[in-house]
């Protein structure tokens, strides 16, 4: 009976890996559709782009030039950047280009506040009636500003998540594992995006909004692009996924450096999990189910392998399946410790951090002040 009983569990967690990394995926990629345009031209509305920057001057003046090197309105459009007390020049590398774009604003925090809590007051401030949200290091096209605005095409859509693309030429297993996740996940969104008239996240570095519709995030909030989702879509407002507002960063080619990020977006994902799981009885087609089988299912991916790898040990039959697989999880972590490391090596290590993110967020989480990604990396 014993063995049953772990064969069941086994089978199921495989079941439920299998239906969040391989079947929910190839579902909405195989529905895609062929969409020739993305946009509405001749809405121009008055557009805000606020964004929190700590110790950015690698990145800051290029982040700026971006935007007002677009063909959009330049006098429809203001820029206001949150300094979350920087102390490496990004705020006099500011100051110095406001002489030459007027509508470019700084407001320079007196503690360390981070970045949920910059953005509300940005949000505050902002006079403009779309407000684009993005991060210091995402380059904006010529087009990325319209083709985010243009794409709110009826008013029920509430927002407008773009598509960030990473740039530069970096081919370690790293950058290349990031780029294949990045360019799937984008696919999924379009495919969500079409069939339900929403996708499951808006990334952080680069989204539009209704300023009428911005939700004041909540204290120590991480991953606040996708509280601002969750809470458009429980109102049931539509999000656009548009790939043609394109925001390009750097890839990141440091697998330490990216096991942190993903500790801090684990955290945040159960944050919001615990403030809209009520979505998945309340509004089970299509928000529950995108939301359970996109999003939940992965974030508790690596806890469902400890299970799996528990009933294969436990029952006999599979103990030396079981043993294997331990091995294997353990051959992967030397790996990232002398830095030798291939995809295997890099989902076990995403799924690390997003165990310990987990475990922070039981701890319980009194701020969100961060230390941004390395910008150049080795």
């Amino acid at each position: 009976m014993a063995e049953l009983i772990g064969l069941i569990v086994a089978s199921l967690c495989i079941l439920l890996i299998g239906l969040t990394y391989v079947v929910y995926p190839a579902v909405r990629l195989l529905r895609l559709k062929q969409q020739e345009s993305f946009s509405t031209p001749g809405y121009t509305p008055s557009v805000t782009i606020i964004f929190a920057a700590y110790n950015e001057k690698v990145v800051i003046e290029d982040k700026i030039r971006s935007i007002y090197n677009s063909k959009y309105e330049l006098d429809k459009i203001s820029v206001l950047i949150g300094s979350d007390m920087s102390n490496d020049g990004t705020d006099e590398i500011i100051i110095r280009l406001q002489s030459e774009f007027p509508n470019l604003y700084l407001h320079r925090t007196q503690k360390r506040t981070g970045k949920s809590g910059i953005m509300n007051i940005l949000a505050e401030k902002a006079e403009g009636e779309i407000l684009i949200a993005t991060d210091a290091n995402i380059i904006f096209t010529k087009t990325t500003i319209s083709q985010l605005v243009q794409s709110f095409t009826s008013d029920d859509i509430g927002a407008v998540a773009g598509a960030l693309t990473y740039r530069g030429d970096a081919d370690n297993s790293t950058a290349k594992s990031e780029g294949v996740y990045l360019n799937l996940e984008n696919k999924i969104r379009l495919g969500e995006s079409q069939s339900f008239g929403f996708c499951l996240g808006m990334e952080g570095g680069l989204y539009a909004i209704r300023k009428s519709l911005w939700a004041p995030i909540p204290p120590a909030t991480f991953m606040e692009d996708f509280f601002q989702t969750m809470q458009l879509l429980v109102q049931k407002k539509k999000i656009n996924y548009n790939p043609l507002a394109i925001g390009y960063e750097d890839v990141s080619t440091s697998i330490h450096e990216e096991f942190k990020r993903k500790i801090r977006i684990s955290l945040g994902n159960f944050q919001n999990l615990n403030r809209f799981k009520s979505v998945l009885w309340t509004s089970t087609f299509p928000l529950g189910y995108a939301f359970l089988f996109h999003k939940v299912l992965r974030w508790y991916t690596p806890h469902i392998i400890i299970v799996l790898l528990g009933a294969l040990l436990w029952n006999p039959a599979t103990m030396i399946i079981g043993g294997i697989m331990f091995g294997v999880l353990l051959l992967q972590f030397i790996l990232v410790k002398f830095n030798m490391h291939g995809p295997i090596t890099y989902f076990c290590a995403m799924n690390l951090a997003m165990l310990l993110g987990h475990l922070k967020y039981l701890k319980g989480v009194s701020s969100s002040v961060w230390e941004p990604t390395k910008r150049i990396q080795e």
